[in-house]
């Protein structure tokens, strides 16, 4: 297989202000043993917004078979949006059978990652399926077990947790707020297990240290995790003798740049790389949703993925914090200089990614529903951003602040005066 990928989206004459590499650089997974690509497939859509089987094949053929991309990122709970659960695993599982029959994929040279989610979607348990938990050892074997099943991957190499099972903050804010006396929590979109005491950290790390005696896990990770969160369990391996988690998965972008203060630090002390998703906030930082000032990002899958069937417009209840008016504003701003560069605000998004210190010898995670996405999500991690474009991106970033959180209440947020329309709303009439 190669590992060239051809990039024509940028002026010839401009190519010489961003230099362009010809092959898929990898790196050192952390402390792992594992060299990887520096982007990783996503597959959460594959299921849902992407509705055949064939068109998840097509994609992880461009991108391990022809692009080289050697690293895959999974989740019992996927797919999202609807069709939750399971399917994700057994469309990965039938095209790893299918590939490594013909001999055109080797196992052991794909690395695969995958997660349990404390909401028991997807687990497949018959009688603890949905039934929120908090990492016993008994459901954390059973979802290994099956994961490793529907994908027939005989072990997992980065096994994680999908989010934390305390009560704490969750995806759109960073803004803690505790669960009150009955049980009541603000900021969690999902619902949560327990406290986050010693005894449930001692749970967790005891059920990751059965699925390495076992034999079904080379490495494991968090996702979604704070500070607290990581330094409580990295410590608490330590005293229990359990490897530590070597990477972090959580939600990170232009647009969100939360993950760099204090959960950095406390993944940087301990030795964890960023595994980040969302570098492309859903697909708004890709311009799509500028269909009237900016028709040319829309119009390249218009054929296969028309702006209809995008996620913001098919569903602006999952994950509005990607469309929100703030993130519209700011990544206009981020279409308008990634033009200015010559290069796609895909590439400027993804490639920003890779070049932040916390994700040093990490990979990005890149979700992709058309081939097409699949040649320039790959293609942006040939990009070197120069110093000088680097500083432009900390400038809008300055200037709106991670607009895609909110820090005190979500109606506040959503309600702010003088933006833009959201992504699920049509971008209006240019002015003459």
């Amino acid at each position: 297989r190669t590992e060239k990928v051809s990039s024509t989206t940028a002026p010839h004459d401009t190519m010489a202000t961003v230099k362009r590499n010809t092959t898929l650089k990898k790196v050192k997974f952390g402390t792992t043993d594992m060299t990887v690509t520096q982007v990783c497939a996503g597959t959460m859509t594959w299921g849902s917004f992407n509705a055949d089987e064939s068109q998840a094949h097509e994609q992880l053929d461009k991108l391990v078979i022809e692009l080289g991309v050697n690293f895959i990122d999974t989740a019992e709970l996927y797919p999202v949006a609807w069709n939750y659960g399971a399917l994700t695993e057994k469309w990965i599982g039938n095209w790893l059978t299918k590939r490594t029959a013909d001999g055109t994929v080797d196992r052991s040279k794909v690395y695969i990652a995958t997660k349990i989610n404390p909401g028991g979607v997807g687990n497949e348990h018959p009688t603890r399926a949905k039934k929120t938990h908090g990492y016993d050892e008994e459901i954390c074997v059973w979802s290994c077990r099956k994961s490793i099943e529907r994908m027939n991957c005989g072990y997992i190499d980065l096994y994680q947790i999908h989010w934390p099972s305390r009560d704490g903050p969750l995806m759109s804010t960073p803004t803690f707020r505790p669960a009150d006396e009955d049980g009541k929590i603000k900021n969690r979109p999902m619902g949560w297990h327990d406290r986050g005491t010693q005894e449930d950290f001692d749970r967790t790390i005891k059920s990751i240290m059965k699925l390495f005696e076992l034999g079904l896990i080379r490495h494991w990770g968090v996702s979604n995790e704070t500070a607290f969160g990581i330094t409580m369990l990295c410590n608490t391996a330590r005293r229990l003798g359990c490897p530590l988690p070597v990477s972090c998965q959580n939600d990170f972008s232009i647009l969100n740049q939360t993950y760099e203060a204090d959960t950095w630090e406390a993944a940087y002390r301990f030795g964890i790389v960023g595994l980040p998703y969302g570098a492309l906030a859903g697909g708004t930082l890709s311009g799509k949703y500028f269909d009237k000032s900016h028709p040319q990002y829309s119009a390249k899958d218009a054929a296969e993925r028309p702006l209809e069937k995008c996620r913001q417009r098919v569903r602006p209840d999952f994950q509005p914090r990607y469309g929100c008016a703030q993130a519209m504003a700011a990544t206009r701003e981020c279409v308008e200089l990634a033009e200015r560069w010559g290069i796609t605000p895909t590439e400027l998004a993804i490639a920003w990614s890779i070049a932040r210190p916390c994700n040093g010898n990490g990979s990005v995670i890149i979700g992709t529903t058309t081939t097409r996405q699949v040649e320039e999500c790959v293609g942006a991690a040939l990009l070197e951003l120069p110093d000088e474009l680097m500083a432009e991106v900390d400038v809008i970033h300055e200037k709106y602040r991670n607009p895609c959180m909110y820090y005190t209440t979500k109606e506040i947020w959503k309600n702010m005066p003088g933006l833009p329309p959201t992504a699920a709303e049509p971008e209006p009439e240019r002015e003459q």
